[in-house]
Formats: C-alpha cells, structure tokens, sequence
C-alpha cells in the first residue's frame, strides 16, 4: 500500500510569489492537470504519480483530455477532482441566501452574532436610477442607527442581568454576542457581507448556470466574476456556463400552469403555526429495526421488515439501543437511520433562515418572504421597552417593501430585515435530523434557531419515539445518554 499526496489548496498569493521566485513561465499551474490524470486512471497502466507528471508536461493535451472525457463522453465527475477557494466580498445578505443553496460546496460567513456591523449595504442596480434609491439609502440609515442604538441598550442589559457571566473576558464576550445577535433583527437584508467558499468545478460550472438566470443582477454579476477568475486558469473543465432553457423557462412555466388552477388550490387555510410535522415514514420505528437487520444480515429486505414486525416493543427498543450504545454526542448515528425521514414545515426569521439553510444535506424548499407573516422580535427587546422602534422599523421596511414591489417585484426584499419571515419545508432524514438537533438545540446555539429545533425534536419523537430516543444537543447529551441506559 502506497499513499502519495497529490496536492491540496493553498493560498493563491503563495502559489504566484513561489511562481514568481522560480521564474515560472509554463501554463501548468492549474487543477486541470490532477483532473486529467485521474481521468486517466481507468485505462492507463502507468503509476498515478506517473499521469500526474504526463499531464504537468503536456498541458494542452491534458485539456483536450478533460474536454473529450468530461464533455465528449459525459464522466462529469472528473471535474470534482479540481477544487477552487474564493473571497468573496462586498455582498448582499440577501445574494448570500441564493448562491448558499448549492450542496457539494462549502461556506464559511462573516458572522451577524459575533462582528458588529459597521453600515455597509448594497443597493441593487435595478433601482439605481429610479426615485427609489434614496429611499433605500434612508430606510438602511435608519435601519443601521436603530442597530448600533440597540445593540448599546441591549448590552447594557444583559451586562445588568447576568453580572456573573462578565466576570471573564470570555464570558464578557459571550454576553456582548448576545446583544449583536438581538440588535441585528433589524438590519436589512442589503447588508454587505463577506464569505469563504471551496467548491470543486463540477458544481461551480452548475452554480454559474444557474446564476446567469437569477432575477438578481447582483448574483449575475457574482457569476460573471466568478468565471472571469476560473476561466482562464481552467477553460477545460469550466465549459459550458450559459443558462439553459430548463434554467430559464422553467419558473415561468410552472407559476403560469399554477394560475390556472389558482383558485382551486389555494384555500383560506392560512395558519402561521411555527412548526409542523407534516410526514414521517410509515412504522418508522420498525422500518429503522428492518434496516438495522438488514445492515447485518443475509436476507432481502422484504424479510427484514417482516422480522422487525414480528418484535415486541421492548425488542426493538432494545436493537435501537444497541446501534447507539457507547456513542459520543460528535458520532453520527447508524446510515440505517437514513431510511426514516420527516418532512417539516417552518416559518422562520431571516435571522433563522441564515443558519438553517447551512444544513444543506436535508432538502429545503423555500418561499420567499413573506410581510404577511409578521416578524420575530427577540424577547430582550420586549425586555427593555424597545418594542417601539423595532416596530416602527418593520413598518418603515415594509412600506418601501410595497412601494418597490410595484416596478421592480424581484429587489423587494432588499427592504426587509433580519426580522421577516418565510416558510421553509424542509425534509431530513433521521440520521441528519439527529445532527441538526445536535447543533441547533444546544445551549450554544443561537435561540431563534433553538426554538425551531426544540419544537422539531418534540414532533419527531411523538411521530417515532424509538428511532428519536437519543435527539438532543450536545449540552443535553450526557443526560440523555444517561436516563436512556440506566433504564
């Protein structure tokens, strides 16, 4: 056995300077050299440290390679092996929501709990020459002030109400976090913000057809930039960028064969409960006791789910336990948990909304935001007599909100805030349900986000007590795991 490193992401600063330093002027610094040569793995007997030189030396005949395999003969997946880090800044918490629903890429954000803001904001091109802009300009200066005044006050208050937690720098750093988070509610959506993403060129070819279809300009004009910085580096495996019809008609389709009908499907049911359960797998707890069987057993599955019938409660409770026993809160549960799902319904704060669409391995459909379902206004607001002008606030967003939506529907909600809501259904399986409860409902977590999960746990184990016996956040775990196997 061998294990050779082929190569891993480094600062693109460093690779120009060593670049530079060396005198290098060959047009093989570029991921599309590891692509080739892994595509030629399949049927080429050399070493791959061998490939990989190949393709170094010969790097025109690499990218003939990769646009032969990867285009000509569809093996797509050769160009995962190139993976890309980007900075991007100088963005909209609005744009952020559109480019964060990509799966197989990773985000880390400037984040609203622990950096106060300084004032930053997007205005969308679309309204830049139109009566609206300094309307816009307005609302977030006010928006902005209502911030930094908030956040003073709601220092202030917790540094009063919890004066043991001040004793420490961390812990003085803890409770000011808590007065950003609160403050922030009433930030606009157009605040700038900033970014890490690692993204292989596979989903970023993906990602920059979707973005030429975006009713945002600010998202087309991230894909234009993003191509003009991969391109030249990678022009064989970031090919094909253009949006296609499926991307560009499909929307309009479906709202106009849905207009149709519109009377017919929407009723007068209009319910703003927070959180609803509104499916689960049929007998999830025996379908988890038939996978488990299943996992270590020689038999079809049909036989499986027979023989977990045919358990008593105490026994399957029992082989549930089992595929827990001696887990941490940090290890995943048995895949054989992927078989249970629950599909939930949400209506959450942006503020919300900001940390749930991170759990980008459930399914997430999303509506957009909704002036009609109120706002969340944080209970330390409420507190310190603030409700006022968080009210006033909301009123002042919204109002532009129905204004702009008149001549330019698709910028609307750079109005609104971290307060507004939106529905969300969301489909986890119960081995990621158990991560998301892990991480959402711990004593770390922020509580809007807390809330949602707690109400989420409570639902799943109603609907399957066995297979969520052990759902809890990390600060809960060691109780848990503790009241269930002392039984």
């Amino acid at each position: 056995m061998k294990v050779v490193l082929a190569g891993y992401n480094i600062d693109a600063d460093i690779i120009e300077e060593l670049k530079k330093k060396a005198g290098w002027d060959l047009d093989n610094v570029t991921p599309e050299t590891l692509s080739a040569s892994y595509a030629r793995i399949s049927r080429d007997p050399n070493d791959i440290s061998e490939l990989r030189k190949i393709a170094r030396d010969a790097t025109e005949k690499a990218r003939k390679s990769n646009e032969l395999i990867i285009f000509g003969l569809g093996h797509a997946s050769v160009a995962e092996h190139a993976v890309f880090n980007f900075d991007i800044t100088g963005i909209s918490r609005l744009a952020v929501e559109e480019i964060q629903k990509f799966r197989l890429a990773s985000f880390t954000e400037k984040s609203q709990r622990y950096i106060r803001l300084d004032g930053d904001f997007v205005i969308p091109d679309e309204i830049t020459d139109s009566e609206y802009i300094s309307m816009m300009e307005s609302l977030i200066e006010t928006q902005n002030d209502a911030y930094r005044l908030l956040y003073e006050t709601l220092a202030d208050h917790f540094f009063r109400k919890f004066p043991s937690r001040i004793t420490t720098k961390q812990g003085k750093t803890t409770v000011e976090g808590w007065a950003k988070e609160d403050a922030r509610y009433v930030v606009s959506l157009a605040t700038v913000t900033q970014f890490g993403m690692t993204v292989n060129a596979r989903t970023l070819e993906h990602m920059l057809r979707r973005f030429k279809s975006s009713e945002l300009t600010e998202i087309r004009k991230l894909g234009e930039l993003l191509y003009k910085t991969v391109h030249p580096l990678s022009p064989s495996i970031i090919k094909y960028t253009e949006a296609t019809p499926y991307d560009t008609e499909r929307e309009k389709m479906i709202r106009e064969t849905l207009s149709k009908y519109e009377k017919k499907l929407l009723s007068s049911n209009y319910d703003q409960i927070p959180v609803k359960l509104h499916h689960v797998t049929k007998n999830p707890d025996t379908v988890l006791c038939a996978s488990l069987i299943y996992n270590y057993s020689g038999s079809d599955f049909s036989s499986c789910y027979e023989s977990a019938k045919s358990l008593t409660a105490n026994q399957k409770k029992d082989l549930i336990k089992a595929s827990l026993c001696s887990r941490d809160c940090y290890d995943k549960v048995e895949r054989a948990f992927e078989t249970v799902e629950f599909v939930f319904e949400l209506i959450v704060s942006a503020t919300n909304y900001a940390q749930l669409k991170r759990h980008r391995m459930s399914s997430q459909l999303m509506q957009d935001y909704d002036t009609e379902l109120g706002y969340t206004i944080p209970s330390s607001i409420i507190e310190t007599g603030q409700t006022r002008l968080f009210s006033e606030i909301m009123k002042r967003s919204e109002d532009l909100y129905y204004l702009v939506e008149k001549n330019y529907p698709s910028v609307k909600n750079y109005a609104l805030t971290n307060a507004h809501r939106r529905r969300v259904l969301m489909k986890l399986n119960a081995r990621e349900l158990y991560h998301f409860i892990s991480l959402r409902d711990d004593e770390h977590a922020q509580w809007d986000i807390r809330e949602t999960a707690r109400e989420m746990k409570v639902l799943a184990e109603k609907a399957a007590p066995l297979t969520s016996m052990m759902l809890s956040g990390k600060s809960d775990f060691n109780e848990c795991r503790k009241k269930i196997f002392s039984e």
